[in-house]
């Protein structure tokens, strides 16, 4: 079956778990800038939860996230989310949990490996202090103790990388990837990747799984799965807005009724009063 070429790079999510599965020099790349250590230091990555590429997914599943243990002692979830989410902080914390709720049989807590979330969003979770690479902890309020170093959450901020170019302290291998997730062509994969060994080889992956007939249509559909949950969640915004402005003008006009058959105010005060709060205007 024939299918129209358009180019899907890492900032499709099934792409994106598609190359960090088939290639672990590039899995290894991106865990050692997300964790700002040398890849020298990871001995093995294993990716706890596979997919078979080009099958199609639940629809349930609605977060292609890659779930993996790092040099046996670690458990890492990363979470690729290029369109807004605005229940993305409470959703992150229920991954958290359940990934660090790793414990076998017969294993004691002390077992527990830490755990690390870490989001490559393309939007600010907190929109009055947007940061390009930010890390959250469990600390005592007011010594700033830490509680346990086996829980952190990170969050790459891809909406930051302009901020990031100008910011001479900008780890500069976090800023590349960040730029390779946003990459629209292959051209400019390419010339981020460089002379970079495990870049370059992720642009060739990229090249060949857009190739592959079944990879091509399975990020045709993540792609149009997610601007569709997307134009849902803004309707119900939108929706839910517009309902609760309705009944603040009516709980409004209420309190008026109420305050003029006390004979707290005048006729023409709560006349003015109601038609301040039916101006579209003021709405």
């Amino acid at each position: 079956m024939a299918i129209t070429k358009k180019f899907y790079g890492m900032g499709n999510d099934y792409m994106f778990r598609a190359v960090l599965q088939e290639s672990e020099e590039v899995l290894k790349n991106l865990i050692a800038t997300l964790m700002q250590m040398d890849e020298e230091e990871i001995r093995s990555c294993r990716i706890l939860n596979p997919i078979v590429l080009g099958q199609q997914i639940d629809k349930k599943d609605t977060i292609l996230d890659v779930r993996l243990d790092l040099n046996d002692d670690t458990i890492m979830n990363i979470e690729l989310q290029m369109w807004y989410q605005n229940d993305w902080v409470d959703r992150s914390l229920y991954y958290w949990a359940r990934t660090f709720a790793h414990l076998k049989k017969g294993e004691n807590y002390s077992d527990v490996k830490p755990t690390y979330h870490i989001g490559i969003l393309d939007f600010s979770v907190f929109q009055e202090e947007p940061e390009f690479y930010s890390e959250y902890r469990i600390q005592n309020v007011k010594t700033g103790r830490e509680y346990s170093s086996k829980f952190c959450l990170r969050i790459l901020d891809l909406t930051q990388i302009e901020h990031a170019k100008r910011d001479p302290n900008t780890n500069q291998a976090l800023l590349k990837w960040a730029q390779i997730v946003k990459a629209e062509t292959i051209s400019e994969l390419e010339q981020l990747a460089g002379n970079e060994e495990a870049l370059r080889h992720m642009v060739s992956m990229v090249k060949k799984l857009s190739e592959e007939e079944k990879i091509q249509l399975q990020c045709e559909a993540r792609e149009d799965y997610e601007r569709r949950m997307s134009g849902e969640r803004n309707a119900g915004y939108r929706d839910g807005k517009e309902v609760g402005i309705q009944k603040g003008i009516q709980k409004g006009i209420s309190v008026i009724d109420t305050l003029l058959d006390a004979g707290s105010i005048s006729p023409k005060t709560a006349e003015e009063a109601k038609k301040l709060l039916e101006d579209p205007d003021w709405k």
